[in-house]
């Protein structure tokens, strides 16, 4: 499965549907950070997911966006809101890799690096390798829920790296020019009014 932009969503496309209609705009599923990690430790305890979710961290899937990933996954789809998915993230990345340790698989954490162009080589890097994870999927989506959800994650980071290049075009967008440089208002200079020609004087 190739990762494309024209699967994201457009600018402005929560705007062409009816409040409510979209999951995320409706009240979630779950409302506390107790049930939301009940839900994401069962499912993600299923024996098809295990699988597929081992496969991921194997040919080198990072922890950390993986759990990023589950969480954005289950804020678009109404699961739990977004504050309560940031709750729930150290929970899930603790969970998985602890779930590696059992197994015996090797991971990496994926920490994210202050160096822009080496943050951008990791990230296609990933696509890479969740493409490959999912070209050795058997199954499809609808026969195994771990490939559904390599899918959610796959979509989701389309997503996330269209955000990303928004975020600079917007801020050169509102730069402000320097002090030195801003236009002062043009004044027109009025002609002096030469002495003695008032309204009250006579010829």
């Amino acid at each position: 499965m190739a990762l494309s932009k024209l699967n994201a969503p457009m600018p402005g496309m929560s705007l062409t549907s009816k409040p409510g209609e979209r999951r995320w705009e409706r009240p979630p599923d779950m409302n506390t950070v107790e049930e939301t990690l009940q839900y994401y430790v069962k499912h993600l305890s299923k024996p098809d997911v295990v699988d597929d979710m081992m496969v991921m961290l194997e040919v080198g899937f990072p922890v950390i966006p993986l759990a990023q990933s589950l969480r954005t996954s289950g804020v678009m789809k109404g699961k739990h809101t977004l504050d309560v998915g940031l709750l729930v993230e150290p929970a899930l990345i603790k969970f998985i890799t602890a779930t590696a340790d059992s197994l015996d698989v090797p991971y990496k954490m994926g920490e994210v690096n202050s160096d822009e162009v080496k943050a951008q080589k990791e990230k296609d890097k990933i696509s890479m390798l969740l493409t490959a994870a999912l070209a050795r999927a058997d199954k499809t989506a609808a026969e195994d829920e771990g490939v559904a959800l390599m899918q959610d994650i796959s979509e989701n980071l389309t997503v996330m790296d269209l955000e990303a290049q928004r975020e600079p075009a917007e801020e050169e967008e509102t730069e402000e020019l320097p002090a030195d440089m801003e236009a002062e208002p043009a004044t027109e200079e009025q002609p002096a009014t030469p002495e003695g020609a008032g309204l009250m004087a006579r010829g």
